[in-house]
C-alpha cells in the first residue's frame, strides 16, 4: 500500500502552547494537503473530534468524524449529519453526502449505551482518499472517561493513512492514586512506569506519554501533540505538567480546556525553550 503521508523535511521545534485560539493551527495540521488525525488517551477525545470538524469547516474544508473504536454521537445541537452504513459501502455514501454537507459523522451502526459503530482501518483510509476531503478525524482508542490511561494490546486503532496523533491527559489525573478509579487500564501504565508506582504525579505521566508502549505507541513518524486538558482546573499546575512532557521528549504540548469553546485558562502564554 502506498504511504500518502507527507514527509517530515526537518524536525519540529519543542514547544509548549497554550490556549490556541484555532486547534487547527497549535497541531500544525496545515503540514498535510488534507490530515487525518488520530485521537487517543484520557477523556475529551469526542470533544476534540467535534471541534477539530467545527474548524475545518470554518477554514472551507470537508470533513469526516469517525471512530476506528466505538464513539459518541455530539449533542443533537451540535450533532453533524450521521452517515451510517457497512464498511464496504460507507466511503461512497460519504462521498455523496459531503456535496451537501460540509462536515459529516461516519458509522457502521448503533452500539449499546448510544455508541455508535467503528470503521476500520481499511475504511478509514479509503475515505482518506475521497476527492475535496479536507479533514478525516477518528477516536482511535477508547478510555472509560477517564482522564489518563496506557493502550491495551490491541490499542490504538491507527490507520496507514493518518498523518497526525494527538494524545490528551486530564490534569486532573495529575497526583491521583494509580488504581482503576482514577486510570484506565492502571496495570499497563505500571508496565510503562515501574511495578512499584502508585501515583500518578507528573514524571510518571510525562513518561508514560512519551513512551513507544504509551502515548506514542504505533505513532511512527507521524506529527504527534499531547493535550493537556481541563487546564482550567489549576492553570499553573496545568502547565508544569506541560513543560514535563516536553521535557521527556513530546515536541509540542498545549495546554488548554477542551470543554470551553475558547480553550481560555489563566497560564502564561506560549513557551519554547
Amino acid at each position: 500500500m502506498t504511504d500518502t503521508r507527507p514527509a517530515e523535511t526537518e524536525p519540529e521545534h519543542s514547544v509548549v502552547i497554550v490556549a490556541p485560539a484555532r486547534l487547527w493551527d497549535a497541531l500544525a495540521l496545515d503540514v498535510a494537503a488534507a490530515p487525518v488525525v488520530a485521537i487517543v488517551g484520557g477523556g475529551g477525545k469526542t470533544t476534540l473530534l467535534y471541534r477539530l470538524g467545527r474548524e475545518a469547516t470554518a477554514g472551507g474544508r470537508l470533513a469526516v468524524l469517525a471512530g476506528t473504536t466505538r464513539f459518541t454521537p455530539a449533542p443533537a445541537a451540535l450533532m453533524p449529519p450521521l452517515i451510517t452504513a457497512d464498511d464496504h459501502a460507507l466511503p461512497a455514501a460519504l462521498a455523496s453526502a459531503l456535496r451537501d454537507s460540509a462536515v459529516v459523522v461516519a458509522s457502521t451502526g448503533a452500539e449499546p449505551q448510544g455508541r455508535l459503530g467503528a470503521i476500520t482501518r481499511e475504511t478509514a483510509n479509503a475515505v482518506a482518499r475521497l476527492p475535496g476531503l479536507g479533514l478525516l478525524a477518528l477516536e482511535a482508542d477508547g478510555s472509560k472517561m477517564q482522564p489518563f490511561k496506557a493502550p491495551a494490546e490491541h490499542e490504538p486503532v491507527i490507520p496507514d493513512s493518518a498523518t497526525h496523533v494527538v494524545a490528551i491527559v486530564g490534569l486532573d489525573a495529575l497526583d491521583a492514586p494509580l488504581d482503576d478509579e482514577h486510570v484506565h487500564r492502571p496495570e499497563r501504565v505500571r508496565a510503562i512506569a515501574g511495578a512499584a508506582a502508585v501515583r500518578c504525579d507528573a514524571a510518571l505521566i510525562a513518561r508514560v506519554l512519551a513512551s513507544p508502549l504509551g502515548g506514542r505507541k504505533d505513532v511512527g513518524d507521524r506529527r504527534f501533540s499531547v493535550i493537556v486538558n481541563k487546564a482550567d482546573l489549576a492553570p499553573e499546575r496545568a502547565l508544569a505538567l506541560a513543560e514535563a512532557i516536553r521535557a521527556a521528549g513530546v515536541s509540542r504540548v498545549i495546554v488548554m480546556s477542551l470543554a470551553d469553546p475558547a480553550g481560555r485558562t489563566h497560564c502564561a502564554s506560549a513557551r519554547t525553550p
